[in-house]
């Protein structure tokens, strides 16, 4: 009874736990929401930020490179054939006209060492260039990584709006089926009580099937535009997503750049911010190049002990028959002439920093052409929108008066349905121009480079 007791008691504890984990995941998610989950869990951001990581450790590889350098090393060896040195016999007996050679054996059977040595660098040109552009890489591979940031983000946007636009025209297809239903309805009453004619009946069904069609249609649309948005966003598709944005309170106006295209900076396109780095890359690895002209001086020590027995037994004897060794110096690398090796390096090193001065150019103008662009393509959108929204009033508004007068038999149900043809048609363009006019908004700030 006891157990029984506190099971019901942790149940209870837990119960509006997990009713409020469950409120907090299916809690709206605004644009910036969407685009800060993006940012953490977006897959092919996280494969671009492990390059950093490795840009990263790439510094320290070449730091390394710059101190002092241990290394132990010890063996033994025995010598089972030694190699034996033929030496003259006028040698070994002393007297000058003995002839003939007797071999002499010199190696022990058993030799080991054990020694320590030390190396310092003290001097390399390159070494310090190469430290310099280990961090020069570590800055690309950031820039790179904002750049997948900045196409995220205009991903996740355009997708975002894409499912609000689709859910806004939703809901107009949803009132107009219910409208279309009730006329429908309306209408086989009419044809039961004698005052209206089975073509008419027949002519609205037709149009009643269609919409439930294109609803449906719709509704799919939105199911796959949404999905779409959690892959962008790294979010898992059976996870339920409700989105909390107004598309009504967004700004379509192209004036509200004019200060960001007049006075506008290359440098905020990280494009360009990209393509400075690689040129300075190839200033250092000019620079590396040009050092490998100079001297390398390293500072060495070493010491040891080494032996030479006949038996296992006197090989490990280390207190007499292990003799200690060491020597400090200095160790001087200067490679005078490499076959003009050197020479083709710096001269292709100049003709890249060449080839991306004169894509920094191209860049520029490209940008300006996208700006120009993307700013005629706001203005026209947004035309185009007021355009289309004052043709769906106005459709709305001759469909409400044809249906008034189709209800008091002034209308024919062909009118009535030509009327309905024309407002969806109305509202077909005016989301479409409003979807163009939001991707419009979008590109611009990107070719600022203010979308993120």
């Amino acid at each position: 009874m006891l157990n029984k007791i506190r099971f019901f008691c942790a149940l209870a504890i837990l119960m509006p736990m997990g009713i409020m984990a469950q409120e907090q995941m299916t809690k709206p998610m605004s644009l910036e929401e969407c685009v800060n989950y993006a940012l953490e869990n977006n897959r092919n951001l996280k494969s671009t930020r492990l390059e950093e990581a490795i840009a990263e450790t790439q510094v320290g590889e070449t730091r390394s490179m710059g101190l002092p350098q241990v290394k132990f090393q010890t063996g033994a060896n025995y010598n089972y054939q030694i190699q034996r040195a033929f030496l003259p016999n006028s040698i070994i007996t002393g007297d000058p006209n003995a002839e003939g050679f007797t071999p002499v054996q010199f190696s022990p059977e058993y030799d080991g060492n054990a020694a320590l040595s030390v190396s310092q660098l003290l001097f390399d040109g390159s070494y310090f260039v190469g430290l310099q552009a280990a961090k020069t890489l570590r800055e690309l591979r950031q820039k790179e990584s904002n750049q997948s940031e900045i196409e995220t983000v205009e991903a996740i946007t355009k997708a975002y709006y894409l499912v609000l636009i689709t859910g806004e025209r939703l809901e107009l297809l949803d009132a107009n089926q219910a409208q279309l239903q009730r006329v429908l309805n309306e209408t086989k009453a009419l044809y039961e009580s004698g005052f209206a004619e089975k073509i008419d009946v027949d002519r609205i069904n037709v149009n009643y099937n269609n919409i439930q069609t294109e609803n449906n249609k719709a509704k799919r649309s939105y199911n796959l535009s949404m999905d779409m948005l959690k892959f962008q966003m790294g979010m898992p598709l059976n996870t339920e997503l409700e989105l909390s944005g107004d598309i009504s309170n967004l700004t379509l106006e192209a004036d509200e750049y004019i200060n960001k295209t007049e006075n506008f900076d290359f440098r905020e396109r990280v494009e360009f911010s990209v393509l400075q780095t690689n040129q300075d890359l190839a200033n250092l690895d000019l620079r590396n190049n040009k050092a490998t002209h100079l001297p390398k001086l390293y500072a060495n020590f070493n010491y040891g002990y080494n032996t030479g027995v006949n038996s296992t037994q006197d090989l490990f004897n280390f207190s007499d028959n292990w003799l200690e060794f060491g020597a400090v110096g200095l160790t001087l690398s200067w490679d005078l002439f490499t076959g003009l090796n050197r020479s083709s390096k710096m001269e292709k090193n100049r003709i890249q920093i060449e080839q991306i001065e004169i894509q920094k150019e191209q860049l520029k103008t490209s940008i300006n052409m996208e700006i120009t662009q993307a700013e005629n393509d706001l203005k026209s959108a947004k035309e185009s929108l007021d355009v289309q929204k004052q043709n769906m009033e106005l459709a709305l508004s001759v469909y409400e008066q044809v249906e008034t007068k189709y209800k008091n038999g002034m209308a024919s149900s062909r009118e009535l349905l030509d009327a309905e043809t024309a407002k969806k048609e109305a509202e077909t363009n005016y989301y479409s121009s409003l979807y163009d006019a939001v991707i419009a908004k979008i590109e611009l700030e990107k070719a600022l480079g203010i979308l993120y």
